[in-house]
């Protein structure tokens, strides 16, 4: 990859076939692609692809598509703004969960995710940011957040700010409805 970036080519997907058994390489190829490179990837087993099964390939096929900005399904509704609680107005929605490592990992972080719709009225293209945060901390740390600036004073900022900027960017409207899923295990 660091070859073609060289040559000055660009490279807008990679595939790649994995041993069955890969350990912490599925992982770190994801990590340096989407982190560091910023190149979309689709990885696959090696048990899987050469069974050659079109409904795995038509499954992988649906997956790079939504990775490179396609749409695989729109609700007629939605074309016909007839959704409830969605279609009247701008509408975004939010779904979060944070994912806590295995018992006896005491040292790993806990992963926080929140994504949320960006294609208003249709509501079928979401973004999604990931943070890592305290290990078993449940309150999502990168929700919202301020903090002072020596020069601008007091900032605000998050991960619900940039989603709502993104929001803004991607459909020209301000959201004038928010919905916010939170996933929580019952205490």
């Amino acid at each position: 990859m660091t070859k073609l970036q060289t040559q000055g080519k660009e490279l807008d997907l990679l595939i790649v076939i994995l041993p069955d058994n890969n350990g912490s390489l599925y992982g770190d190829l994801k990590r340096i692609c989407e982190t560091d490179l910023g190149i979309v990837s689709q990885c696959c087993l090696t048990k899987h692809v050469f069974k050659m099964s079109k409904q795995y390939l038509a499954n992988v096929a649906l997956k790079i598509n939504v990775k490179v900005g396609g749409r695989n399904t729109v609700l007629v509704d939605a074309i016909s703004r007839r959704i409830p609680l969605v279609s009247d107005r701008p509408t975004i929605i939010f779904g979060a969960d944070v994912t806590h490592p295995h018992p006896g990992e005491d040292s790993s972080p806990s992963i926080a995710a929140v994504v949320a719709s960006q294609d208003w009225p249709e509501i079928t293209k979401y973004a999604g940011l990931v943070c890592a945060q305290a290990h078993r901390q449940e309150l999502i740390q990168d929700l919202f957040k301020t903090w002072q600036d020596p020069v601008r004073g007091t900032v605000s900022g998050g991960m619900i700010k940039e989603l709502l900027i993104s929001f803004r960017r991607a459909t020209g409207h301000k959201p004038q409805r928010i919905i916010f899923y939170r996933h929580s295990q019952a205490a």
